[in-house]
C-alpha cells in the first residue's frame, strides 16, 4: 500500500513538474509578446514626438505669416483710405472751369484791344478781366495742388499694388503652412490610435504574462509538496528496512542460541516483536 502511494506520489511529481514547465515556457513567450510590443510602442512614440515637433514648428511659422498678412491687410485699408481721400479733394469739373476762365479772359482782353470802349465800358471790362486773371490763377493752384494730389494717390496706388501681391504671397504661406500642418496633426492622430491599440494590447499580453505565471507557481509548489512527500515516504522505507535487518539479526542470534526451533515457535516470535512495535508493517 505504502509502495502505491509512492508512486502516486512520484506521478503527481512528474506531473505537476510538467505543468509547471509548461506554463513557464507559455508565461516567458507572452513576456518576449509583451516587451516586443512595448518596443514597438517606444518607436512610436518617439515618431509621434517627432510629428508633433514638425506640426507645431509648421504651425509657429504660419502664425508669424498670418500676422504678417495681418499687417499688410490693415496698411492696404489705410492706404486705400488715403487714396480715397485724395482723390475726393480734386472736385469735379476743375478743368473745364478753368479753361473756361482762360478762354473768357482771352476774348475780354482781345475785346479791349481791338474795339473802341467808351471809359465807363473799358473800366467795366478792365474789373471783369482782373477779377478772371484771379480766378484763373486761383484755379491753376488749384490744378497744380490737384496734380499733386493726384502724383501721390498714384504713388500710393503703386505701393497698394506692392503691399496686396505680398499679401497674397503671404496668404498662400499660410495656406500652404496650414495644410503642412494638418497632416502632421492627422499622422499624430493616426499613430496615437495605433499607440493606444498597442497599449491595450500590452496590458493583455501583461495580464496573460501574471496569469500563466501565478498558475507555473501554483504548479511549482504542489511539486515541491510532492518531492516533500516522496522523501517523507522514502525515509518511512529506509526506517522500515533498517528495522526488519533489527529483527533478522536477533533472529540469527536466537537462533544460535536455540540448537532447534520449529516454525511455530518462529511465527510467535515475529508476533511478540510486532507487538513491541519492533516491525510495523503498513
Amino acid at each position: 500500500m505504502r509502495n502505491d502511494e509512492l508512486k502516486n506520489a512520484e506521478e503527481k511529481y512528474q506531473f505537476y513538474r510538467a505543468k509547471r514547465n509548461e506554463f513557464n515556457y507559455l508565461a516567458r513567450e507572452a513576456k518576449e509578446e509583451r516587451d516586443l510590443l512595448r518596443k514597438e510602442a517606444s518607436k512610436l512614440r518617439e515618431e509621434i514626438k517627432k510629428e508633433r515637433y514638425e506640426r507645431d514648428r509648421l504651425v509657429s511659422l504660419m502664425k508669424e505669416h498670418k500676422r504678417r498678412r495681418d499687417e499688410l491687410r490693415n496698411k492696404i485699408r489705410e492706404i486705400r483710405g488715403i487714396i480715397r481721400e485724395k482723390r475726393g479733394r480734386s472736385r469735379k469739373g476743375l478743368d473745364d472751369e478753368y479753361k473756361e476762365t482762360v478762354t473768357r479772359r482771352k476774348r475780354i482782353e482781345k475785346d479791349i484791344e481791338t474795339k473802341p470802349h467808351t471809359l465807363e465800358e473799358e473800366n467795366r471790362l478792365i474789373e471783369t478781366l482782373r477779377e478772371l486773371i484771379k480766378k484763373e490763377n486761383e484755379l491753376k493752384k488749384e490744378l497744380e495742388e490737384r496734380k499733386k494730389i493726384l502724383g501721390e494717390a498714384d504713388d500710393l496706388e503703386s505701393e497698394l499694388k506692392k503691399l496686396q501681391d505680398e499679401e497674397l504671397r503671404e496668404r498662400a504661406e499660410v495656406i500652404k503652412l496650414h495644410k503642412d500642418a494638418q497632416k502632421h496633426h492627422e499622422k499624430v492622430v493616426e499613430l496615437k490610435e495605433k499607440l493606444d491599440y498597442l497599449r491595450k494590447k500590452i496590458q493583455e499580453k501583461h495580464e496573460e504574462y501574471m496569469r500563466l505565471r501565478e498558475k507555473a507557481n501554483a504548479y511549482h509548489e504542489k511539486a515541491k509538496q510532492m518531492i516533500e512527500k516522496i522523501i517523507e515516504i522514502r525515509g518511512e522505507y529506509s526506517k522500515k528496512r533498517e528495522e526488519e535487518k533489527n529483527v533478522m539479526q536477533e533472529l540469527s542470534e536466537r537462533a544460535k542460541e536455540i540448537t532447534e526451533i520449529k516454525d511455530e515457535e518462529v511465527e510467535e516470535f515475529l508476533q511478540v516483536l510486532k507487538k513491541k512495535k519492533r516491525i510495523s508493517y503498513p
